[in-house]
């Protein structure tokens, strides 16, 4: 049944009503039109048939001398001058015993014949039996007996149907335009509260719709505009408020960034100092003397893998947006990652149901968050296993799916994962994944976590598909 209703869904407003009076018509039309030709055609039968029963009787009128003098050419004669009537297939005139006088017939081929009769008075006032005033107690004389067709009658009301059809295809026709141009007029103002919802939906708040000549179109108008109003007014109150939870938030990041900091670089620093210091020994040899070096260079590298994350956690740039094809950039990633990870055992397969997935997105920032993303996932499985990424079209999103092998992520550090400097890593910062999401969000997309069957963490990603 849900099936059989679904065309209606997908018709609008205008469209429904336009169908409706149009099925309304139709329906009408053909009912009135049925029972109109039928009651004019049995009016028709009914005169055609009062008209052969009168040529009946005035023929038997006037052969009532013909008979009485037994004048069997008389008799044809007259037989054969009403033949001449259009539907008269054949005359007959009999005697009072049913001894046959005269008998005509044309050459008319008809399937279906009617007949009437007259009787044939002994009067000397014939005509007042043809206009129904004779007297009944006369004497029977003979009959006669008319045959006839209704092929005229048939003709007028084939014509008579097809004019009433042309008729009512016209006054149909002219129905639903005249309602469509009607309808048109109620669904206009609802075509335009679609547009400047949409338009309020993108952020315009300085949409205003027109009051119309309705009285309901002007207060949908009135309280539309009243509550584009109240959301500007909102939205201003809140960006205020925002703009003070913001003040507030970076004084408690500051904060917590300042001994983060301080905890991260004491770490490389004491190393560095305890390698400066053995160096300056003059007895060690080149063997501890290279080993200490390359602990400053790790060091330093590492510092300087610290303050980069702070700077762009700090003040990320600003993105520069385009259109983007997003299974191109997973492949020319995935190949990347692959020349560093296969060497290492880790396989990095890449499966796209789509050739093309075209989105607005900075292509540098993005690749860096996914390849955060796919590093993670590489570094938690063990040897020999797979890091499957799957790009699926889910109709107006693109979803890409990371899926590891790894032992997982607890239910309780799902939510902490995205968390400023929170990790669970010997080395790094905890802020990889929190510019990940950072970046995800601002190309309007979304980040989740699940648990990949049978075992390991996969991670999803959802993205708007590009307008167009």
């Amino acid at each position: 049944m849900k099936k059989a209703f679904f065309p209606l869904r997908n018709l609008t407003f205008q469209q429904r009503l336009v169908l409706g009076i149009a099925i309304l018509m139709a329906v009408t039309t053909l009912s009135l039109g049925v029972a109109g030709t039928q009651l004019a055609k049995n009016f028709l039968l009914i005169r055609f048939s009062d008209r052969m029963d009168f040529l009946a009787k005035y023929l038997a009128a006037n052969s009532e001398l013909g008979i009485l003098l037994g004048d069997k050419k008389m008799l044809k004669r007259l037989a054969t001058n009403l033949l001449a009537e259009q539907d008269v297939v054949r005359v007959s005139i009999k005697d009072s015993k049913g001894h046959l006088l005269a008998n005509v017939a044309s050459k008319r081929k008809a399937q279906h014949v009617n007949k009437t009769e007259a009787k044939v008075w002994l009067t000397t006032a014939s005509e007042n039996i043809v206009f129904g005033t004779g007297k009944n107690s006369r004497k029977v004389i003979g009959t006669v007996e008319i045959y006839y067709i209704t092929a005229s009658i048939d003709q007028l009301f084939t014509k008579l149907r097809t004019r009433y059809l042309v008729l009512s295809v016209f006054i149909f026709l002219s129905g639903v335009i005249f309602f469509l141009i009607f309808t048109k007029s109620l669904t206009a103002p609802l075509a335009n509260l679609i547009k400047a919802a949409q338009k309020v939906a993108q952020g315009d708040l300085e949409v205003r719709l027109k009051k119309g000549s309705l009285p309901e179109t002007r207060k949908l108008a009135s309280a539309f505009n009243t509550m584009t109003e109240a959301l500007k007014e909102s939205r201003k109150d809140l960006e205020e408020t925002y703009q003070k939870l913001i003040q507030e938030q970076a004084l408690a990041e500051v904060g917590h960034f300042a001994v983060t900091v301080a905890h991260e670089v004491k770490n490389p620093l004491g190393i560095i100092k305890g390698a400066l210091d053995i160096l300056k020994k003059k007895e060690i040899d080149e063997d501890m003397r290279a080993t200490m070096i390359s602990y400053v260079e790790d060091e330093i590298r590492r510092l300087d893998l610290l303050i980069r994350d702070f700077l762009d956690f700090s003040r990320p740039r600003a993105l520069d947006f385009s259109r983007t094809d997003l299974a191109l950039l997973m492949d020319e990633t995935v190949r990347r990652l692959q020349l560093e990870w296969e060497p290492k055992e880790i396989t990095i397969s890449y499966k796209k149901d789509v050739e093309n997935a075209y989105i607005q997105a900075d292509e540098e920032a993005l690749s860096r968050a996914v390849i955060n993303i796919l590093k993670n996932a590489c570094e938690v499985s063990p040897k020999g296993e797979e890091v499957l990424i799957h790009l699926t079209d889910e109709g107006a999103t693109y979803r890409l799916s990371i899926s590891d092998k790894g032992p997982g992520i607890p239910d309780e550090q799902k939510k902490k994962i995205f968390e400023p400097f929170f990790t669970d890593k010997s080395k790094g910062t905890g802020l990889g994944l929190t510019l990940t999401k950072k970046i995800i969000e601002a190309h309007m997309g979304q980040i989740e976590v699940k648990d990949n069957e049978p075992r390991g963490t996969r991670i999803e990603i959802i993205f708007w598909k590009m307008n167009g």
